[in-house]
C-alpha cells in the first residue's frame, strides 16, 4: 500500500508569521502558497523534512516575499539549488504537461484566478495562486492545493471541476490550462 502524499494547508498556519518586505505583517495563512508548494516539493520528492516555517524563512531570506505571496521566480532558485533539485520555469502549458507525463518530477503553477474579461472563474483561486501538479495520468492532473479545505471547489463556477480524494484534487490538464493562463510554471526534477 502506497502511503499518502505529505501534504501541507497553509490555512492551518494562521498566526506562523510570514511578514513581507513592504508592511512587516502577514502570515503563512495569508500568502504562503507558495513555501507550503516548495514543502510539499521537498517531502514528496526527496524524503526530507522541510515544513512551511523553514521554507518561509528561506523566502524571506533570499528576498523573495513581497506583498502579497511569494516570488518564486526568486525562491525557486534558491529552493532548488539547497536540495540539489534542477528546476526551470515556462509559462508553456503545454511544457509542463509533457514533463509530467515524462514522470521528470513535479511541478508548481502559478494560478491566474478569476477572469472577468473573459467570464473565467479561477477553479483553484479566485486570483494569484500556487499549487503542486504531481502526476498526470491521461490528461487528469493530480493537484495538490496548499489552500484545500472541504467545500472548496463547490463555489459556482468550480463545481464539478475537480474530483477529491482525501488532500488531493484532480482535474482535466484543459482546467489547469485554463487557470494558468499566461502564468508560471516551476518544473522541479532530482539533479
Amino acid at each position: 500500500m502506497n502511503k499518502p502524499p505529505v501534504f501541507y494547508c497553509q490555512l492551518d498556519y494562521p498566526d506562523t508569521p510570514y511578514p513581507n518586505q513592504r508592511t512587516g505583517r502577514g502570515t503563512i495563512a495569508d500568502n504562503g502558497c507558495g513555501p507550503c508548494c516548495a514543502s510539499m516539493v521537498a517531502e514528496n520528492m526527496l524524503g526530507v523534512k522541510f515544513p512551511p516555517e523553514e521554507a518561509c524563512r528561506l523566502a524571506i531570506e533570499c528576498g523573495a516575499r513581497e506583498k502579497p505571496g511569494t516570488d518564486l521566480y526568486i525562491f525557486s532558485p534558491v529552493f532548488a539549488e539547497k536540495f540539489g533539485l534542477n528546476v526551470t520555469d515556462t509559462e508553456d502549458a503545454d511544457e509542463a504537461k509533457k514533463f509530467l507525463e515524462q514522470k521528470k518530477g513535479l511541478v508548481i503553477a502559478n494560478t491566474y484566478g478569476d477572469r472577468p474579461e473573459d467570464g473565467w472563474i479561477g477553479v483553484f483561486s479566485d486570483s494569484g495562486h500556487y499549487i503542486v501538479l504531481a502526476g498526470i495520468e491521461g490528461d487528469t492532473v493530480r493537484v495538490w492545493d496548499p489552500m484545500y479545505r472541504p467545500g472548496r471547489f463547490d463555489k459556482p463556477g468550480r463545481k464539478g471541476k475537480v474530483r477529491m480524494e482525501g488532500n488531493e484534487a484532480f482535474a482535466d490538464f484543459s482546467i489547469i490550462r485554463e487557470d494558468c493562463y499566461h502564468r508560471p510554471f516551476f518544473l522541479f526534477s532530482k539533479a
